[in-house]
């Protein structure tokens, strides 16, 4: 089976249909349509079915891709990297993090690694799935709010925040110093959901503790949205501390939130591969910026 036919069938698989997988491999949908077609036929395999006039996976198919995932992976993997060589970023420092921590320690970090490496260093930013992304040597070091406690991932934890509340200048509170939990009961809450990654989360046992975990009203992924429905005075955005360091909350209200729980910000990388000298460089500026 030509590679071009596994892409296909692969992207058809995991997006759900032949137009998103059209969309994502940017071909038409009837290339997508014929080249299932063609495998088909060679597997002797029903891979495709109309529901409501629309060509979706069939059991068939779905069960060959959770069969041939490690392929499909290897795939992607082995695609993606043939983009990177395309536009000349073979040696790039590959990180892995979950969209709360990528706004806020982050990017100051990698500013200060690139001056440290005369501005040389190549850099991927990859969002959520981090354990994998680290298991498959897809990233040198990944960030999350928890540790992992996997045998062959190594975790570092980069420093404590407490939870902020982020709110218009204009906002009822926003004179305050601080705000607690009575001070917000009723005011809607903007926060993140879970990140999936960490085998324990650290900013959601924070939310828990702090009794406001059922009390959140919108979820967010990025810090940036957070902090823009603040903005638009949506509600009051309950975030990391760390994200005081970005210039997110610029114009905006940044409260501590009174007895607050803390969230502990971790860094990942794999037990026995050594860290290239740009890869150190970075956990150490991680390290820095996340202390007290």
């Amino acid at each position: 089976m030509k590679l071009g036919s596994l892409r296909a069938i692969d992207a058809f698989i995991r997006l759900g249909g032949t137009g998103e997988a059209a969309q994502g491999l940017g071909i038409s949908q009837s290339a997508v349509i014929k080249t299932l077609r063609q495998a088909e036929e060679e597997l002797d395999l029903s891979l495709a079915t109309t529901i409501q006039g629309r060509l979706v996976p069939t059991p068939e198919a779905q069960s060959l891709v959770r069969q041939a995932q490690p392929l499909f992976g290897a795939l992607r993997r082995a695609h993606h990297e043939a983009d990177m060589i395309r536009v000349g970023m073979v040696n790039r420092l590959r990180v892995a993090t979950v969209p709360g921590l990528a706004h806020s320690i982050l990017p100051p970090a990698i500013t200060h690694t690139r001056r440290a490496l005369d501005e040389s260093a190549a850099v991927e930013i990859m969002f959520d799935h981090v354990r994998e992304h680290l298991a498959t040597g897809e990233a040198d070091l990944g960030i999350s709010y928890g540790p992992m406690r996997a045998d062959d991932i190594a975790d570092v934890a980069l420093g404590q925040s407490p939870l902020v509340c982020v709110l218009s200048r204009d906002h009822h509170l926003a004179r305050r110093t601080e705000l607690s939990r009575g001070d917000i009961e009723g005011e809607r809450l903007i926060s993140y959901g879970p990140d999936g990654v960490s085998a324990s989360d650290s900013f959601q046992e924070a939310l828990t503790s702090a009794g406001l975990s059922e009390r959140v009203a919108i979820t967010v992924r990025h810090t940036d949205t957070a902090c823009h429905l603040a903005r638009e005075r949506v509600g009051i955005a309950l975030v990391d501390g760390f994200v005081i360091s970005s210039n997110l909350v610029e114009g905006l209200a940044a409260l501590p939130l009174e007895q607050s729980p803390l969230v502990t910000a971790y860094a990942h990388h794999r037990r026995h591969s050594p860290l290239d000298r740009a890869a150190r460089l970075l956990l150490a500026q991680l390290q820095e910026r996340s202390g007290p």
